[in-house]
């Protein structure tokens, strides 16, 4: 599930701050993934959660 998180993060349809607030649980496997798919810059470090539903 945090491969699919994390590639949906990276097509642009969640964001990251959006995925974690619900699923903290996933955090390492989209981690993971992001950084495996070189996309660290789309690991945010903020908990702001005014994004898409």
């Amino acid at each position: 599930m945090g491969d699919y998180m994390g590639q949906r993060i990276i097509d642009g349809a969640y964001t990251y701050d959006f995925v974690i607030s619900k699923r903290p649980d996933l955090k390492d496997g989209i981690d993971n993934y992001l950084t495996a798919q070189g996309h660290t810059d789309l690991i945010a470090q903020t908990q702001t959660t005014t994004e898409q539903a």
